[in-house]
């Protein structure tokens, strides 16, 4: 837990470089991290790439978007992802082709 505060962390890949991650058939990762009440992690999303983020609880903004307590939202065409915690929550991030 101590090393997903304030960083993304992988915990299912589909990527060799991802060795502490659970192992998944698909060009896709899993990413998980705790953010505190205003912290702000960037993601870099590489071209031809698309995600999808919920906040397992509290609010964040997402490029500026605010996204609710267990609300999802997409993003594609976007060459970063910039998350702002406004109340201290826990993020899953699905970065996928």
């Amino acid at each position: 837990m101590a090393q997903r505060a304030g960083n993304l962390v992988p915990l299912a890949s589909g990527f060799p470089e991802d060795q502490n991650a659970l192992r998944i058939d698909a060009d896709a990762r899993v990413l998980g991290a705790t953010v505190k009440a205003g912290e702000r992690i960037v993601y870099p999303l590489a071209s031809g790439r698309q995600a999808y983020l919920v906040p397992a609880g509290g609010r964040v903004l997402a490029n500026d978007q605010q996204v609710a307590e267990r609300d999802g939202i997409a993003i594609m065409g976007e060459p970063e992802i910039s998350i702002a915690a406004i109340e201290t929550t826990e993020i899953v991030l699905v970065d996928a082709a």
